[in-house]
């Protein structure tokens, strides 16, 4: 009876979908506009295929190298009891040890069904595959497997296909966070596009109707895949295809995620590539760098991992420093992810496809190492850019500038004035310490005044301002009183502060007003205790900590 009921509700839904029964708008807003984007598809993502050996291995030296994922891609139909049946094969323990984490699943999915499976059987004998020239099943062979193709366009064979959706949900619960979707349909038939987007389409509205915070990862510039108009209407996130693992593969990515981000938020290039060919030990570095700075940061490469013994140490190094990097700006892409989601507005700002540099945001510049070298000619874009990697020096922009790209260091500036939001849970990076994960961390690059907007899911949108005059400073957030703590961490501060002090969530440096803050032995005992500060001579940075927040901003 329960089978039943599910078939029947399944069959309800996939009717509305079909007969346009759901109303709909003239020129309506993109879907991706009613549904808040969640926090865990910006990755660090992980993935692969195989068998369960192959999975739990990936688990340890992820965990092992402590690359801080926030999912797991099961990616080809390796997951699968059958090709195409959607039961989940392994077993309890990979499912338990995502929990265990926080990881969340997307599945790799297409609408064929392998015909060995007993599920093939049942949408033969009802008619439920799309059929050829002779009156039956049209099949292929080939990366997404030995089957046929479910009729999109007959609302019970779409019925049927979202049952076996409804199993896999059952199976893996709260672990599932979407799916990813593939080519579809080779068989050089006129309506392939079309069939691709009702695929498309069945697997968004499943996942926004069962899933709260899930979301799918489609698939743009590839064979019969939905077409840009599409895309534009309903996807939040995308990759950009499959491509080489060499530099050549690396700048066709760059600029098809350019090229992307203006038909929706989240555009990406897995950073591996996926070729069998391993990319170099030098290739493989410099990609990583793409990753981090790409709204959503993955790896799943065809091949070899990066802890494969044929990599350099450097390679796993790498991996986890920019992981641990992308992870903790994750509330610096969240914040625009929200605007992307609110008015359209692309995180990626100012490209330049030939140099293959961009502002991710307004605050952060990035330009991509796409050769074998050593140094790069970088132009800059107007205003004063903070190189990240020695804080102390800044560059004026609008002018060329000639700088070196030692492997683990390609470049990165930070707009002089910024207030960049983190959420930082160790010392890898130098933007914190572990005592850090009790709060949000703002790293503030001082210079006059400044604000910056931040997205603070508990309250709504948040203004970060700081003034500096002189020697005095005042840093405040606006609009609405954060929902936890603040670490402030101030660049660049010549001399120790002669006083810290908060009042009603604004903080004084050197300025008459407000309650004294104590002073910590260092940035871990900031961090661990509920208010305090300390100066970093070495570093020239002051830390300060508030846990009363407010929205009082005076005059330094």
């Amino acid at each position: 009876m329960k089978k039943i009921l599910t078939l029947t509700l399944a069959f309800t839904i996939a009717m509305l979908l079909l007969t346009d029964s759901f109303p709909r708008v003239a020129d309506a807003a993109p879907e991706w506009q009613t549904f808040s984007p969640p926090h865990w598809i910006l990755g660090p993502i992980q993935g692969a295929d195989g068998n369960e050996k192959t999975v739990l291995r990936n688990f340890d030296e992820i965990q092992k190298a402590k690359i801080p994922i926030t999912a797991f891609h099961f990616d080809a139909p390796d997951w699968m009891a059958c090709t195409g049946n959607l039961q989940f094969k392994y077993s309890d323990a990979v499912l338990d040890r995502m929990r265990a984490r926080g990881w969340r699943a997307l599945f790799w999915v297409v609408p064929l069904i392998g015909v060995d499976c007993e599920e093939y059987q049942i949408a033969k004998a009802n008619g439920y595959f799309i059929l050829g020239d002779d009156g039956e099943p049209i099949v292929t062979n080939n990366f997404t497997g030995h089957g046929s193709w479910i009729d999109m366009d007959n609302p019970e064979a779409v019925a049927y296909w979202l049952t076996l959706f409804d199993a896999l949900r059952a199976r893996v619960g709260n672990v599932l966070g979407g799916f990813y979707t593939d080519s579809v349909r080779p068989d050089n038939r006129s309506g392939a596009t079309e069939y691709g987007e009702k695929y498309a389409r069945v697997v968004l509205d499943y996942t926004r109707t069962h899933v709260p915070d899930g979301d799918v990862v489609f698939k743009s510039f590839g064979v019969n895949t939905p077409s840009d108009a599409w895309l534009a209407q309903n996807a939040h996130v995308a990759y950009v295809n499959d491509l080489s693992t060499d530099f050549a593969g690396m700048k066709t990515g760059i600029k098809r995620v350019f090229n992307a981000s203006n038909l929706m938020p989240l555009p990406y290039n897995e950073f591996s590539g996926f070729a069998k060919a391993a990319p170099d030990s030098e290739t493989y570095i410099r990609r990583m760098h793409w990753g981090a700075f790409q709204p959503v940061m993955e790896n799943v490469p065809f091949g070899k991992q990066p802890w494969d013994p044929i990599f350099s140490p450097q390679v796993m190094q790498t991996y986890r420093y920019y992981g641990t990097l992308h992870r903790e700006l994750e509330p610096y892409l969240h914040t625009y992810d929200q605007l992307a989601f609110e008015q359209h507005e692309p995180l990626f700002r100012d490209v330049n496809r030939a140099r293959f540099s961009t502002r991710l945001g307004e605050n952060i510049f990035v330009q991509y190492v796409t050769d074998y070298t050593r140094s790069l000619t970088i132009q800059l874009p107007p205003g004063e850019w903070v190189d990240y990697w020695d804080q102390k020096v800044v560059y004026k922009g609008d002018r060329t500038i000639t700088y070196p790209v030692p492997l683990g260091k390609e470049p990165i500036f930070i707009a002089r004035g910024a207030i960049i939001p983190l959420r930082v849970r160790g010392g890898l990076t130098g933007n914190g310490t572990p005592n850090s994960a009790n709060a949000l961390t703002l790293n503030a690059y001082r210079y006059g005044h400044s604000s910056s907007r931040y997205y603070d899911d508990a309250v709504g949108w948040i203004t970060l301002d700081m003034t500096a005059q002189k020697k005095r400073l005042a840093l405040c957030t606006l609009d609405q009183a954060p929902s936890e703590p603040i670490i402030w961490r101030v660049t660049t501060i010549n001399r120790k502060p002669k006083t810290v002090t908060e009042q009603n969530g604004a903080v004084g440096v050197n300025t008459a007003w407000g309650a004294p803050l104590t002073e910590r032995r260092n940035e871990a005992a900031v961090g661990a205790s509920a208010s305090g500060w300390y100066y970093d001579a070495a570093a020239q940075r002051l830390i300060v900590k508030i846990s009363t927040t407010g929205t009082e901003c005076p005059a330094p």
